[in-house]
């Protein structure tokens, strides 16, 4: 318990930095309403994990904002024991329901369709099976559908994919594509499970073992809620998702043929991973396979006030960085911080969510974090292995790593004292990635520690001291022409001549 409230108390704290929360308030006691493509939509503020959440006047469904950013994204693994890799995958922001679909929202739906055909307790859209006679779903005979009295709050079963999608487009969305479901999930520091690490049990979870081994009403188990706030996202029903585990993967033809998160019938914890993923066809309808709602299109968002928003691009690895703003021909923006210095804190949370900041970092700088635990070694905010909380979409061993390889397991011909032994926390450089070219080690630095000024919120006074690195090196080539494969500009940088 403790570890779930620090991880919410992060995600309060800096949730800008991941482009987090950003409630609406209502003037008076009046809710704000909104009037989108989708739909009209209701504000509800912020739920307990410091979301904001709307209510969608379709039906009646509460759908929570996912922020744009970046999460640490799972390679999934078949074999559990198997540690999987890794790696940062940015999201645009978008909102998904936070129970799955019920048994009353599917009713509803049957209520307004039109052009309905029925045959032995199914019911077909043309030739596509929408729905069957299901004792935890919907009754479906004589020619028509019922919601089943005291089952209106359980998830919907016996119904299809193509009922999933048409249930979807009605209220103006789609289904989750894989790493959006994921993200949804698992939050930005990429959890095994979304309540954490810890196993699965009769209180977090309704899988076969630990369940009474049929679905239950959603949002019956509140432990195992996800750190955006969404429930379910392990156990009692599957979700219905499309195939795809990043964004370039997107196929617009595709059909939502995979299914996440284990179901009351999954007897392993491995089913119930936040990485987890099995596959059913479009019409398939029996009972261990729901659906919830997702909506990306950024009408809709605008409107609600939740358009998508940069979040800070950080790197965790330094090889990585070096060799990419050498390929850019830009500095290196090297931060090394302390968990439990204030002045740290005080950088994140105004530096690192400044928009102007953020703009310019992403496309002219690379960002190379290192994180040392310091004081915080016995209780630390980020574990010592794993998913980071502070930086989402990094990981934590490998910016102690970082750290290390520049203050601690250091090399002296290849790390300059002055970053090694650097005064005031955090350690602020701009850093040379041409390492080819230097010929000690004080030629890493381009502008030292004094050129930056620590007080936590002068995020003018950064970006002016990078473009002075910037200068030294000459032209950059920014990240969008760096993914679009321009050539690199040659630098103009030269090792100093020697003066003796």
């Amino acid at each position: 318990m403790r570890t779930a409230i620090r991880i919410i108390a992060v995600a309060l704290l800096f949730g800008l930095f991941a482009n987090g929360p950003q409630g609406q308030k209502a003037t008076g006691s009046q809710a704000a309403v909104f009037d989108t493509p989708a739909g009209r939509f209701t504000d509800l503020g912020l739920n307990s994990q410091g979301y904001r959440e709307v209510r969608r006047e379709k039906d009646g469904a509460t759908m929570v904002v996912v922020p744009a950013g970046w999460f640490t994204k799972q390679t999934y693994v078949g074999d559990p024991t198997v540690d999987a890799e890794t790696f940062p995958l940015f999201t645009p922001a978008f909102l998904i329901d936070k129970y799955e679909v019920t048994n009353a929202q599917v009713g509803a739906y049957f209520a307004q369709a039109k052009d309905l055909r029925f045959d032995s307790e199914r019911v077909y859209a043309g030739k596509q099976l929408l729905a069957r006679d299901h004792k935890w779903g919907l009754s479906v005979e004589d020619g028509k559908v019922a919601v089943r009295t005291g089952l209106e709050k359980y998830p919907s079963v016996g119904t299809t994919g193509d009922l999933a999608l048409a249930f979807a487009h009605w209220v103006g969305g789609d289904l989750p594509y894989g790493y959006e479901w994921e993200k949804a999930a698992a939050g930005p520091s990429g959890l095994q499970f979304p309540w954490g690490d810890a196993a699965a049990d009769s209180t977090r979870a309704n899988s076969f073992l630990s369940g009474p081994r049929h679905p239950m009403p959603v949002g019956s188990y509140a432990d195992g809620v996800s750190p955006y706030g969404l429930y379910d996202m392990a156990g009692n029903v599957y979700d219905r998702c499309y195939w795809f585990e990043s964004d370039k993967e997107i196929d617009p033809k595709a059909v939502p043929r995979m299914i996440r998160g284990g179901s009351w019938v999954s007897p392993h914890w491995a089913n119930l991973r936040t990485v987890d993923r099995c596959a059913q066809p479009m019409d398939a309808a029996e009972g261990s396979v729901g659906f919830r709602c997702l909506i990306r299109d950024e009408k809709v968002l605008e409107a609600i006030g939740e358009a998508s928003k940069p979040a800070l691009r950080i790197h965790d690895d330094v090889d990585g960085a070096f060799k990419e703003a050498a390929a850019r021909n830009v500095p290196i923006f090297l931060f090394l911080a302390y968990e439990t210095c204030g002045q740290c804190d005080r950088s994140r949370a105004q530096v690192f969510t400044d928009p102007e900041f953020i703009k310019y970092i992403n496309e002219n700088i690379v960002l190379l974090v290192g994180h040392n635990a310091g004081d915080g070694a016995a209780d630390p905010v980020d574990p010592d292995s794993g998913p980071s909380v502070l930086y989402p979409g990094c990981r934590a061993e490998k910016l102690h790593a970082t750290f290390d390889y520049f203050c601690r397991m250091v090399n002296v011909r290849v790390v300059p004292k002055q970053i090694t032994e650097f005064t005031v926390s955090p350690g602020l450089f701009a850093l040379n990635p041409h390492l080819d070219l230097q010929e000690a080690p004080d030629q890493m630095v381009l502008v030292g520690e004094s050129a930056f000024r620590k007080s936590g919120d002068d995020a003018k006074g950064l970006v002016a001291a990078l473009k002075k690195a910037q200068g030294r090196l000459g032209t950059g080539l920014t990240f969008a022409e760096f993914e679009a494969g321009k050539e690199t500009p040659v630098t103009t940088w030269q090792p100093p001549a020697d003066e003796d």
